[in-house]
């Protein structure tokens, strides 16, 4: 039996926040994307394949990739500004942020520093404990930091994700960390998509709770066979 069947848990809902990307990093994305998946044959697209793609288009969609030498290379500021505004339209409500990259995670502290908010990385028990005590605002994490075991549900009731996860059980893992027995605040699920990219195709992946990687390989052969038709 699932959790919520036997426990009597708060509403939990997801917001879909687009995120239109500039002209400048449109360009980017399409170009990266054309580059990458024209360079593959369709036919031979592995699970491990879709997942170095798909989490090289995830950087751009987010606003920086890794170069060569693995240095964060910014590409555009467009999600970090409507993030920055989600969190301002929170008003005082803290949110437990999950981010897939450290360059991510270096770009959120950066704008974050810039407000009057408190805001940690987690990192261990003691986060844990000043979070449900109510002293941290915004707690950026990675998902696979806070898998299993944390009870988070004190401390606040809002979940960001500034860039989806590919892996649903690191996702509904993720999630359960305010949506658990205890927290008594419906808990919102806020999810930043930028638009016509690959986190739609995450989020629809994700959305169906089951075939995540399978999803995945079908929407890049989509994109593959479309980009070789000419049809974008």
């Amino acid at each position: 039996m699932k959790a919520e069947d036997y426990l009597e848990l708060p509403d939990c809902v997801t917001v879909n926040t687009p995120v239109a990307l500039d002209s400048k990093a449109r360009k980017a994305y399409e170009t990266l994307e054309k580059t990458m998946l024209l360079e593959i044959n369709d036919e031979e697209i592995t699970a491990d394949m879709a997942a170095v793609l798909t989490g090289k288009l995830l950087q751009l969609a987010g606003g920086a990739v890794y170069d060569g030498n693995h240095n964060a290379q910014i590409i555009h500021d467009c999600k970090i500004i409507a993030f920055m505004e989600l969190v301002d339209g929170l008003a005082g409500e803290h949110a437990l942020v999950f981010y897939g990259y450290q360059h991510e995670r270096d770009r959120l502290l950066k704008e974050l520093s810039k407000t009057k908010l408190r805001v940690r990385v987690f990192g261990g028990a003691n986060d844990e404990t000043d979070w449900n005590n109510g002293e941290i605002d915004v707690l950026l994490a990675h998902p696979m930091s806070t898998a299993y075991g944390l009870n988070l549900q004190d401390g606040g009731h809002h979940v960001i994700w500034y860039g989806p996860t590919w892996s649903l059980e690191q996702y509904q893992q993720a999630n359960k960390r305010l949506h658990r027995q205890g927290q008594k605040k419906p808990v919102i699920i806020h999810h930043l998509i930028a638009e016509d990219t690959v986190d739609g195709d995450v989020i629809k992946a994700l959305d169906n709770k089951s075939g995540t990687q399978e999803a995945l390989l079908g929407a890049l052969k989509a994109r593959i066979e479309k980009y070789k038709e000419g049809k974008i």
